[in-house]
């Protein structure tokens, strides 16, 4: 800018009366100085990193963790959710509610070795728990509860084994050897088949009942014959419906993946409003990971939530990895985002806030831009030919200034960011609130409403039983 003017000085394109007794270097010298001052880049380098922190620490407030600006940008571009369901869509904390024994009487004294402390039921319901006492799986510890709870009196007498040769299958089932020569087996149907057990008719209706109620159904077996039908349930989290609801009005892509049989997790989905053509049931770790990796083959950028140590590896493949702060710190570490309460609405909290800080650094963008392309040509003197004005170097400083506190400002806007409201519906009740004494009428009606002082010795602010029904503001009733 200063050598042009300058060069425009020698030549005699600019008339000496436009700087008059002024030096021809002075004055090119000012449009130099003034566009330098101005054409500052600090507002664009303020554009992300401000909004960055902000909404970082925005999102804190609201109880969301974020691992760091990439994670927003990707975030704020997700249009596929994929949700875990134990511990996730549901509490996490499953209990046994259904307990059906299948095997005959005969059978299982032919396996007590003469023990007439315990019945029948009662001696498979401690050998399930002799073989889970041991295993971290939540089902694991939902039996083992059960078991406590069911024959607290017995297992006084009758502590639970230690089982050996247990072996474990991730999705599937646990089995070991109880007492040197039973070999127990509990898990799903698959697992059954596997161990060679044979389902009865009743075992299949009992299957079948308990799965179109929504519940987990696993088989227990001792050596190779079913002996009972559990059925496990897991009560879905109050807000995930609303909050499957609201993903898909925004027109996201919602999924729900599960270890259990098609039947209960249709069940599930139903509750939830969600297709059936949305649900992976009988899944692995692995079967994530590959329904992750397809989504992502046909375009779609993915969000994994999940708590557990099993929804790692998908939380870690996804763009964007969602965890429950009451999950597993390995499903934690993975992930890209921490719900720290475990409330399952925090997914839309997390998508909705990601999106409104990707706007906002894009809004920093667009006026940092804006602000330079229009500053700087009346700073290099584009106007000064027309209107004789020119913008000195301290104005044009504090318009370098200016622009970096806007954005800052437009950033710091971001603490007045609101959550949505997933339910949408919801209504606010009339509150009602007592009038102090001090504030009523001071005056009181007798049973035949006749008004009569009201007694001075009441304290202004004592406590009043009235019924909420009575009409505030109205005169007090004696």
């Amino acid at each position: 800018t200063f050598l042009l003017w300058l060069l425009c000085c020698k030549t005699g394109l600019v008339p000496i009366g436009w700087y008059g007794d002024e030096n021809p270097i002075a004055f090119s010298l000012m449009f130099g100085i003034a566009a330098l001052v101005i054409s500052c880049p600090c507002a664009l380098g303020l554009a992300t990193p401000t909004a960055v922190m902000v909404g970082t620490g925005v999102g804190a407030s609201h109880g969301i963790l974020m691992k760091g600006g990439e994670t927003l940008e990707v975030a704020s571009k997700a249009n596929v959710v994929l949700f875990d369901k134990t511990g996730t869509l549901t509490r996490g904390k499953p209990a046994v509610t259904e307990f059906t024994r299948v095997a005959s009487d005969e059978f299982l004294r032919s396996l007590m070795t003469g023990d007439s402390t315990m019945s029948p039921d009662d001696y498979i319901v401690w050998l399930l728990g002799s073989l889970e006492r041991n295993s971290e799986h939540i089902l694991a510890t939902a039996i083992v509860k059960f078991t406590e709870q069911k024959i607290e009196n017995l297992l006084r007498l009758n502590p639970l084994a230690q089982p050996t040769d247990f072996v474990a299958m991730t999705g599937r089932g646990a089995s070991g050897v109880i007492n040197g020569n039973m070999k127990v087996a509990i898990g799903n149907r698959s697992f059954a088949e596997r161990e060679n057990m044979a389902l009865s008719q009743e075992v299949e209706e009992c299957l079948q009942r308990f799965e179109s109620e929504g519940k987990t159904a696993i088989i227990a077996g001792i050596n190779g014959t079913a002996c009972a039908v559990l059925g496990i349930a897991d009560e879905i989290k109050t807000e995930a419906p609303d909050t499957v609801r609201y993903l898909r009005k925004l027109g996201m892509d919602v999924w729900m993946v599960t270890g259990d049989s098609k039947r209960t997790a249709h069940a599930i989905a139903r509750q939830l409003d969600l297709p059936e053509d949305r649900v992976i049931a009988e899944a692995l770790p692995t079967s994530k990971i590959d329904q992750v990796r397809k989504l992502q083959q046909e375009g779609k950028i993915v969000c994994m939530v999940g708590d557990g140590v099993n929804d790692a590896p998908a939380l870690a493949e996804a763009d964007v990895g969602i965890s429950m702060g009451t999950g597993s710190d390995i499903a934690a570490e993975a992930s890209d985002m921490v719900i720290v309460g475990g409330n399952i609405a925090g997914t839309c909290t997390a998508l909705h806030l990601s999106r409104a800080i990707f706007r906002r650094i894009q809004l920093n963008f667009a006026f940092s831009m804006g602000y330079n392309i229009f500053c700087i040509p009346i700073a290099a003197g584009v106007l000064f030919p027309f209107l004789q004005l020119r913008l000195p170097p301290t104005v044009a400083a504090i318009a370098m200034a200016l622009s970096s506190v806007s954005v800052v400002f437009s950033s710091l806007a971001l603490r007045l960011y609101k959550p949505p409201d997933i339910a949408g519906t919801a209504q606010t009740s009339r509150q009602k609130y007592k009038i102090p004494k001090i504030l009523r009428l001071g005056r009181a009606r007798n049973e035949q409403q006749e008004y009569k002082p009201v007694r001075p010795q009441e304290a202004a602010w004592s406590s009043d039983d009235e019924s909420d029904d009575l009409e505030y503001f109205s005169d007090e009733l004696v």
